[in-house]
């Protein structure tokens, strides 16, 4: 039997020796051989630890980068033109200069100069394959016009000649018109006798106005006679009137005496007499 225990024991001290050779270096073995199993279990249990804190698992943090803003920045920095009302362009800054073209509404055109010198100002624009000068009353503009280059209007177009007709000298009269004779009618209507000298000299139509007691009463045309005629003025004499006959009353006959064109009288519807 105590063979038996010593066999056993023997045993024993090989398998804690084996287990001490595979302990960290860390750990202790008792000096006197004897093998504290505590002290054992408590020594690996830290060393683990501590192998676990040498080597922390790394930690990722995300990072969130704010949404940038966005700036509209405008796709051109050239300026351009458009109307409310279909304008005129021309050569230059004025209607005495020639039309080109229109702009019109709802199209648009680049600038290429200026003249700030007018108010509204001009445009100089681009359009078809030349440019024009566009009159900025019903312009609008977009975009920087500040750097435009200030531009220097053309020679203005020569004026076209204006002729002025050679004023012709009227001829002198080649006859006369007067009255003859004034009397009534037997319907109490006033006429006047007129003639012409010499005969067949003056054409046309005369005016005639009538007067009685110093108001007008009657007025109208007749035509130039060849020698003599009658002219019935319409106006009925009631009584006693002073009447007064003015032939060419508008001086539109040229005649070579015009101080035979009136005549005034007494005229008496009783006796049909004009003295």
């Amino acid at each position: 039997l105590m063979k038996n225990k010593s066999i056993f024991f023997l045993f024993g001290i090989l398998f804690i020796v084996a287990m001490a050779c595979n302990l960290p270096s860390g750990i202790a073995t008792p000096s006197n051989g004897d093998v504290n199993f505590a002290e054992t279990q408590t020594s690996l249990a830290l060393t683990q630890a501590a192998v676990q804190n040498q080597n922390p698992a790394p930690v990722f943090t995300a990072t969130i980068n704010p949404t940038p803003t966005i700036t509209p920045v405008s796709t051109s920095s050239i300026p351009m033109v458009s109307v409310s009302l279909e304008t005129n362009c021309r050569t230059g800054p004025a209607k005495v200069y020639s039309k080109i073209t229109s702009l019109l509404v709802g199209e648009k055109a680049e600038i290429v100069g200026k003249y700030s010198s007018f108010t509204p100002v001009y445009w100089i624009i681009k359009k078809g394959s030349g440019t024009c000068w566009l009159w900025g009353q019903y312009a609008t503009v977009d975009g920087n016009t500040s750097n435009l280059p200030e531009m220097i209007p053309p020679p203005s177009p020569t004026p076209a000649p204006t002729f002025t007709p050679t004023a012709t000298t009227t001829p002198p009269a080649a006859g006369d018109l007067h009255i003859i004779d004034v009397f009534l009618k037997t319907n109490f209507e006033v006429s006047v006798r007129v003639g012409t000298d010499p005969n067949g000299s003056l054409s046309g139509n005369y005016q005639y106005t009538v007067y009685s007691n110093g108001a007008q009463v009657q007025q109208g045309s007749c035509t130039v006679p060849t020698g003599s005629h009658l002219c019935a003025t319409g106006h009925i004499v009631s009584g006693t009137e002073t009447i007064q006959v003015v032939i060419d009353s508008n001086n539109e006959i040229n005649e070579t005496n015009e101080g035979n064109n009136s005549t005034t009288l007494s005229c008496v519807k009783a006796t049909l007499a004009c003295n």
